[in-house]
Order: structure tokens, then C-alpha cells, then sequence
């Protein structure tokens, strides 16, 4: 080729080629089948500017025409052509279940809301759910829309006993609560469920109504949640917890917003499909806002893998039934997890939920008799303020106790119970535990309203190798005989640098049966009270105090 005098080539003119040489040129400007016999392909765009409209499949938009069928054919185009978008533009579908495949982002416009069909044979058996995949790599769901379950429930009365809050349903049937309760009606599925999936996105979404779990994520690898809005009814939302982490890994979640009845953000352990649980290990929850109707941080109850190195920080809880929560029960050891920088404010809910509005419950106990007793160890919460109106508790099992916890920089105010069947007594009770380190913890009581059952700021109960530094606090009561503190059955600890506040007449009181090499030294108490008292002289001599 010749060069032009501003330095570029210069090709060939139609005039200078031959017949044959020019159309094969034509052919292959355009993109098509040469006039020659010879197949030109035409350049092919990358998986990510493949973009599939579910109208383009027959989807109308309209609400009562079912748009299962648009649906799945767009995502099967995608996937068949190497992924892609799936786009669904604004408009109202209904769909039953949605089958997501390898390399396909559904993106849910703003103004676009897909509801749960109401027929139950468009969800087949194992595949309940409006999303699901199974062994699929690099699916993600995104988009301003919205996926409505249309949840449906009946107020009717209690169908069985909870095993779970048996002594809750007393204390609410004798304070003459209606034992009615919420149940599920209608259509009983998931919002999403992912299987076995590796590399999986969910972006700015909007889910609500959800009659089950919204998200289930089954053996997942390497996940991604970031900026999504999901809400369930505070009081009917029976089961429909917020995002469920089973038995994955590589989870990380940010910058959402979920409202639900049941748990916001839960880590369960459950084997499926005949093979045996895998761990749940390496998850962040992080910058989010959570509201729940049982626990918004959850860690259990089925626990039958291990759940280790988990991070739960910088989350804002409000109107929650309780704020963090551990419940082993099927064998497994939780361990390795850290809960920071929270802000904290609970409130009742009725007596069928899990929870009392406390700050958090710690319990490791057996499903039933035959159950492997597991273990929870290694537990940091810490940085902490906390408006609670229940009682935290961290309770062991008589054969194995809880193990190195860590409270630190925890701010809790104690507020009257906004229900009439009142449960709450201390502020925070520990028991069966060994290794516990408490730092700069400061509890204050409702001063405008105070209930007739606070007792203690703080319960030791058979722990072992405990450090109480800077307890701040008084008894619940300023007329009460209770101490601020409390131990009973404790030994090799020590509660130092710590003071009673106005109101108190002891700082610590040491009852049960025995006390072991305990220290309680660098106290400050009112004026006229005394560092501590003792259930019996012989425990006085058991127990140093030093001013």
C-alpha cells in the first residue's frame, strides 16, 4: 500500500481490484456471505454486551399474563450464547419458578417488579423458589426492581408448642396475652435459592413478601451481596428470614437495608441431597442496616458443620427482638468470630418470636438427648452501644463450657419491657463459661420507668478464668438488696478497676457454693457502701479484696 502525505496507508481503490478480489472486500465489510460461496462470520460480541429483553420472548409486562415461559427463554438464550444480561424492562410479570444458568445476570429494572405466581405447580419439588440455580458459576441478580413473594397469613390459635420458648409461652399466657399467632397461607416458597453456585452477585435489588427464607444460599462459593433492600412483615412474617448463609463460603454482604420478621442475616450448618454438611467459613456482613422480629446477626440453631472466621461489623440495629445471637445445638464448634461497632435498640415483639429484646444470647446446648454436644469458643463483641430491654445471656452446657469470650467497650442502657408479659431481670447473666475477659462495660437503667424484676448489671454463674476491668453500674433497682455485680461458683478471676455507681450499697457480692482464688482490687464505691459482701464467711475467706 502507498502512504499518504499525512501518514496514513493508503488502500487500494474498488478501480485497482480485481472483480473476485473486490467482492470478497464487499463481503467482509459487511459483515456476511461473500458472493464468492465463501461464509464471512460477522464479529461476535463479548458475553457481557449480549443483552436478552424478556419482551423479545413474549413477556407483555402485564401482571395477569404469566410471564414464566418469556422469562426462561431469554435466560436459556443467554446462557446458550455465552452469557449475558437478561434484561427485564419496567412492568409487572408474573412467574413461577425461574431456572438461572452459568454466566447470566438477570437485571431487574427500576419499575420492573416480578411477583411470585399464585399456582404451586409452576415450583417443582426441591426447586421451591422464584430464582433458582444449581451448579452454576457467575450468575448474579441485579437491578433497582423489585421481586414480590405476595405473602399471605392467618391469625388462628397456637398450632403446638415452640420447644424453643416453652418457659416464653407461660410467661405470656399467665400475664393473659392472646395466644393467637401468625401462620403461613398460600403459595410456600423462597424467593431464591442457589445451589452448589461459585461466583454469584446480588446488586441493588428490592425483595419483599418473601412466604419462606428471601435468600438461601446452599453450598455457595465466593459471594457477593451488596445494596440490597429486603423487607418482610415485622408481625405476620412467619419464617421468612432475611439472607441465609448454609453451609458457604467466601460470603460477603454490605451496604443493605433488611427489614424481616424473622432472622435479617442468619449462618446455618444443614446437610442436603444425602451428603454431609459442609462448614460455613470466611463471611463479612458489613455497613448494613437490620431490623428483625427474632435476631438481626444470627449464628444457628442447625449447626451441624462448623461455622469459623466470621466478621460482623459496622451495623446499625433497630426495632429488633435481639441484636446478635449463637445457638449450637447439633454438635458443631462456632468459633472465630468477631461482632463490632454496632449501635443497638431492641423492642418486644409477641411471644411466638425468638427473643426477649436483648442485646444477645450466647447457648450451647443438645437438639435433643442423643445429640454431640458441640462447642462455642473464641466470641469477641465488642465497641458497642446498646438500648436494649431484655437480658443478655452467654450460657454453656454443664459439660462444656463456653469458652474465651470478649466484651469490651460496651455501652448498655437497660429500658422498661414495652410488653405485658415481662421477662427481663439482669442486665447481663453469664454461665458455664470459662475464659471470659470483660472491658470497660458500663450498664445504666431506665430512670423514668423501672420494672419490678431488674436485678444484678452483671451475673457470673460457674465461670473460670474470668477479668472483669471497668465495670461501670448499680443494680437495676436503687431500693433492691441485689448487687451490681454478682458471682456465684466462680473461680481464678479477677474484677478490678471497676465502680458502683449512686444508689449501690456493694459493689460485688460472692455467693453459691464455693469461690476459688478470686481478686476484687482498685474499687470505688458510694459513700458508705461496701466493696463487696458474702453469702457465707467461708466463702470471705476465699476471695481477696483489696482497695
Amino acid at each position: 500500500m502507498a502512504v499518504r502525505s499525512d501518514g496514513l496507508f493508503r488502500g487500494p481503490s474498488a478501480r485497482s481490484l480485481s472483480r473476485r478480489a473486490w467482492l470478497q472486500t464487499c463481503a467482509i465489510l459487511a459483515g456476511g456471505t461473500a458472493l464468492t460461496g465463501r461464509s464471512i462470520p460477522a464479529p461476535q460480541p463479548t458475553p457481557a454486551t449480549h443483552q436478552f429483553d424478556v419482551k423479545a420472548y413474549g413477556a407483555t409486562g402485564v401482571r395477569i399474563q404469566s410471564a414464566t415461559a418469556a422469562c426462561q427463554s431469554a435466560i436459556d438464550a443467554c446462557t446458550a450464547a455465552g452469557g449475558g444480561t437478561v434484561n427485564v424492562p419496567p412492568g409487572d410479570y408474573s412467574v413461577g419458578m425461574l431456572e438461572l444458568k452459568d454466566n447470566v445476570t438477570l437485571h431487574v429494572e427500576a419499575g420492573a417488579t416480578l411477583f411470585l405466581i399464585q399456582d404451586n405447580a409452576q415450583f417443582p419439588r426441591g426447586r421451591r423458589a422464584m430464582l433458582f440455580a444449581e451448579n452454576a458459576v457467575n450468575v448474579a441478580i441485579t437491578g433497582r426492581g423489585t421481586l414480590d413473594g405476595l405473602a399471605q397469613y392467618e391469625f388462628v390459635p397456637m398450632r403446638g408448642v415452640d420447644p424453643e420458648i416453652t418457659g416464653e409461652i407461660e410467661i405470656a399466657r399467665a400475664a393473659g396475652v392472646d395466644m393467637r399467632r401468625y401462620y403461613r397461607v398460600g403459595v410456600q416458597t423462597y424467593m431464591c435459592i442457589l445451589n452448589n453456585c461459585r461466583h454469584v452477585q446480588l446488586r441493588d435489588i428490592s425483595i419483599v413478601h418473601s412466604p419462606l427464607w428471601n435468600v438461601r444460599l446452599n453450598d455457595c462459593d465466593r459471594v457477593t451481596v451488596h445494596g440490597v433492600y429486603i423487607y418482610s412483615d415485622l408481625e405476620k412474617g412467619v419464617n421468612a428470614d432475611g439472607i441465609d448463609i448454609v453451609s458457604s463460603r467466601n460470603v460477603t454482604i454490605s451496604d443493605s437495608i433488611i427489614e424481616t420478621a424473622d432472622d435479617a442475616i442468619v449462618l446455618k450448618a444443614i446437610a442436603r441431597d444425602g451428603q454431609p454438611a459442609r462448614p460455613v467459613e470466611n463471611v463479612t456482613v458489613t455497613n448494613c442496616v437490620l431490623t428483625s422480629s427474632s435476631t438481626a446477626l444470627m449464628i444457628g440453631t442447625e449447626t451441624q458443620a462448623d461455622i469459623r472466621h466470621v466478621l460482623f461489623n459496622n451495623c446499625v440495629i433497630r426495632n429488633s427482638n435481639k441484636g446478635f445471637g449463637i445457638n449450637v445445638q447439633d454438635g458443631a464448634v462456632v468459633s472465630d468470630v468477631i461482632v463490632s461497632n454496632l449501635t443497638v435498640e431492641t423492642a418486644r415483639r409477641h411471644w411466638n418470636w425468638w427473643g426477649s429484646a436483648e442485646l444477645c444470647k450466647l447457648v450451647l446446648k443438645k437438639r435433643s438427648p442423643a445429640s454431640t454436644l458441640g462447642a462455642i469458643r473464641d466470641i469477641t463483641l465488642t465497641n458497642v452501644i446498646a438500648r436494649v430491654r431484655g437480658t443478655s445471656t452467654i450460657v454453656g452446657h454443664p459439660e462444656r463450657p463456653i469458652e474465651n469470650v470478649r466484651l469490651s467497650d460496651i455501652s448498655l442502657t437497660m429500658l422498661p419491657e414495652n410488653a405485658p408479659d415481662k421477662r427481663a431481670d439482669d442486665a447481663l447473666y453469664i454461665e458455664s463459661a470459662r475464659g471470659v475477659r470483660v472491658r470497660d462495660l458500663s450498664v445504666r437503667w431506665g430512670e423514668e420507668e423501672a420494672e419490678p424484676k431488674w436485678r444484678s448489671a452483671l451475673v457470673l454463674r460457674k465461670v473460670s478464668d474470668f477479668d472483669v476491668d471497668g465495670f461501670k453500674g448499680r443494680q437495676g433497682l436503687p431500693s433492691s438488696n441485689a448487687p451490681p455485680i454478682l458471682v456465684e461458683d466462680v473461680d481464678r478471676g479477677v474484677i478490678r478497676n471497676s465502680e458502683a455507681t449512686e444508689g449501690s450499697r456493694r459493689l460485688v457480692h460472692v455467693g453459691g457454693v464455693a469461690a476459688r482464688d478470686v481478686t476484687v482490687r482498685d474499687s470505688r464505691v458510694p459513700s458508705g457502701a461496701v466493696v463487696a459482701t458474702f453469702e457465707r464467711s467461708d466463702l470471705r475467706r476465699r476471695v481477696r479484696v483489696r482497695d
